[in-house]
């Protein structure tokens, strides 16, 4: 049986929605990226950046909060934009990537840059591509790790070619970068104050499996924390506002669970976690300049929780102000007197409003997805059900839009597990769910054991069962819809994107007859080959093939072939679609072009689309509505909602 939970997204009062008044938008409203996204306040809340999608493309666009105009910036092209951010009043950083080949590095990889626009001359550099010595392959090149106060610079770290990752000061009107600090050996993170102080350096020495943080807080380089780890315990994200301490993010053990914050004292005392709340992941709200401010939590809660006991009082007001929304703190001005919060829920598929917090006022800005109305928006709840040994499964249950309470039963499903598989999905927006609830269709998105979010008994419970009882949780929330009428037997396919994928994958092989199409994007397939490519790219004693032996199992003690679904090809009866990339630097596309293989031979009715200029996220709105539209006439054809 599937318990409900009401946490989010809940639309109006479904029953009094009739099929026939449902707007349904293009499926291009739907896979096209969203028309606004990132929005940013300056640090005097004069001006609001974000990144509106136009003509197919990014364009990094502006408000002024005290005119209420609204400017074009630049178009940002060949490269994915990832975000954007004001180091300071007269620069905007964009950080943009993407997949090349570079000359001695036999695959592709992400390439990671910065770019500084200067808001009052429009021009743009590139940060630190011009600067003498940086090794150009690498994935982080984008990094800012802190503000030079006043000096229109910034810290930022790079590999360099003669040295290690050392700490650089780049100038946000020229580009170029000039040494500030030498990374030792192991160096992998730095934080930098405003001036110029290094607060901490982090340290991994993975042949001893030491973790290692330094200050310079006191006036010289001084080790306050040392501790052996099979993996990095922490992520070192900021500073409290009075120095005493250093603030980490990390786990309940090295295997993951909840999430909690905690300091770290100069005399390297480390506390226990700060804040917690049952149930949840607590993550630590940093500003700019990485003072710890307040925590974040994951569950359906106020999310929030500022130090500041006006600021607090002032963001529940927005928050309360949209019951059954999420509303998030996107961006604020220095002062805190605006802000700018992302709302997603219960009357739009996306909105950014502005708080003035001196006269109260709280204006809308931009919508997140302009051609998505408002009746539209499928409801989604949060739903739980028993896996058949006991364990209590999360998962989001989206309904077709327009269908009345009353009238929900013997419904088309989607079943969509999520990626990761170190990862959860969470009642929201999700694109791709509310283009299929839209057009009829219910969806399940199981966080079946192994995800994150719910414990680290929970995450365990994982561990060694791709294909087992991973598996099994996905086709007992599909069960559990059956029993209670929900769904029709004879309409249900099986959608997902890397793990996601291989879990579809693993659903046509091992429970053939429960499917009657299968969706992989991304997949992996062969976990044997899987393992011996991370040891080839990675090497063996590699952090990235000690997880994949942990969560997958070790090939020497695992008969591994036995749950990879290309070597299980001949028990699909289900037709497959796979989706891949050709940039995708995460998931070989090798594992999708076996799978195609195997299937053929086995006289299976396959089809491989590859994905031209596409990565391992979709993030091109061109192949996003590409891969949509073939989906859904896939769907369509073989489970068909209306």
């Amino acid at each position: 049986m599937l318990r409900t939970t009401i946490i989010g997204l809940f639309v109006g009062s479904a029953a009094c929605l009739a099929i026939a008044d449902t707007p349904h938008p293009p499926l291009e409203a739907y896979g096209e990226l969203p028309s606004v996204r990132d929005a940013a306040i300056s640090p005097d809340g004069k001006t609001i950046a974000y990144i509106v999608r136009k003509d197919g493309k990014d364009v990094i666009a502006t408000y002024d909060t005290e005119t209420g105009a609204f400017a074009a910036r630049i178009a940002v092209d060949d490269m994915s934009t990832r975000g954007i951010w004001f180091p300071d009043n007269n620069h905007l950083l964009i950080l943009a990537s993407e997949a090349r080949r570079v000359y001695g590095v036999t695959s592709k990889f992400e390439y990671s840059s910065a770019y500084s626009l200067n808001l009052e001359t429009d021009k743009t550099v590139p940060l630190l591509t011009t600067t003498p010595y940086v090794y150009r392959p690498q994935t982080g090149l984008g990094n800012v790790v802190g503000i030079a106060k006043g000096s229109g610079e910034v810290f930022m770290p790079a590999f360099m070619q003669f040295s290690g990752y050392d700490l650089l000061k780049v100038n946000l009107d020229t580009g170029k970068g000039k040494p500030f600090a030498t990374g030792p050996e192991n160096t992998y993170s730095w934080m930098v104050d405003e001036n110029g102080v290094i607060i901490a350096r982090e340290e991994y020495d993975s042949e001893d499996d030491i973790y290692r943080i330094f200050s310079d807080v006191s006036g010289e380089t001084k080790l306050i924390y040392e501790v052996e780890a099979a993996v990095i315990p922490f992520s070192l994200v900021g500073i409290k506002a009075d120095r005493t301490a250093l603030i980490l993010v990390g786990s309940e053990d090295e295997y993951g669970g909840y999430q909690f914050v905690r300091e770290l004292d100069f005399e390297g005392n480390i506390s226990g976690p700060l804040l917690e709340r049952p149930g949840s992941d607590v993550s630590a709200y940093i500003d700019r300049n990485g003072v710890f401010e307040g925590v974040i939590y994951s569950d359906g809660e106020y999310p929030r929780h500022f130090f500041d006991p006006a600021i607090e009082a002032d963001v529940r007001k927005v928050v309360d102000s949209f019951p059954g929304s999420t509303v998030s703190v996107a961006s604020r001005s220095d002062s805190w007197k605006q802000i700018v919060y992302l709302v997603q829920g219960s009357d739009t598929p996306g909105k950014y409003v502005l708080q003035d917090r001196e006269t109260g006022k709280v204006t809308g800005l931009l919508n997140v997805y302009n051609d998505i109305p408002i009746d539209a928006v499928a409801e989604v709840l949060a739903v739980s059900y028993p896996a058949r040994d006991g364990l209590t499964i999360p998962a989001v249950l989206t309904w077709p839009a327009g269908v009345p309470e009353d009238a929900r039963s013997g419904l088309p499903l989607l079943v969509m597990p999520h990626g990761g598989p170190g990862n959860h999905d969470s009642v929201g927006f999700d694109w791709m769910a509310q283009y299929f609830a839209n057009r009829g269709y219910a969806v399940l998105q199981p966080n079946f054991r192994g995800s994150t979010g719910f414990g680290s008994e929970f995450k365990r419970a994982g561990f060694g069962e791709w294909g087992g009882k991973m598996q099994d949780d996905i086709t007992d929330g599909v069960t559990a819809l059956i029993k209670d009428g929900s769904v029709d037997p004879e309409r249900i396919c099986i959608v997902g994107a890397s793990y996601g994928g291989y879990a579809a994958l693993a659903g046509g092989a091992f429970t053939p007859d429960l499917y009657k199409c299968v969706v992989a994007i991304a997949p992996v397939s062969d976990l044997p080959r899987l393992l011996r490519e991370t040891e080839q790219d990675s090497g063996e004693d590699s952090m990235a093939l000690a997880y994949w032996k942990l969560t997958i199992g070790d090939p020497k003690k695992v008969d591994l072939e036995a749950v990879s679904p290309v070597d299980n090809a001949q028990a699909f009866k289900a037709p497959v679609l796979l989706f891949h990339g050709k940039d995708d630097t995460v998931v070989s596309m090798n594992q999708s072009r076996v799978m195609q293989k195997a299937l053929k031979r086995a006289g299976k009715d396959v089809t491989f689309i590859e994905l031209k200029g596409e990565d391992h996220w979709l993030s091109e709105g061109t192949t996003r509505i590409q891969t949509l539209r073939a989906m859904a006439d896939f769907v369509e054809a073989n489970i068909g909602a209306r």
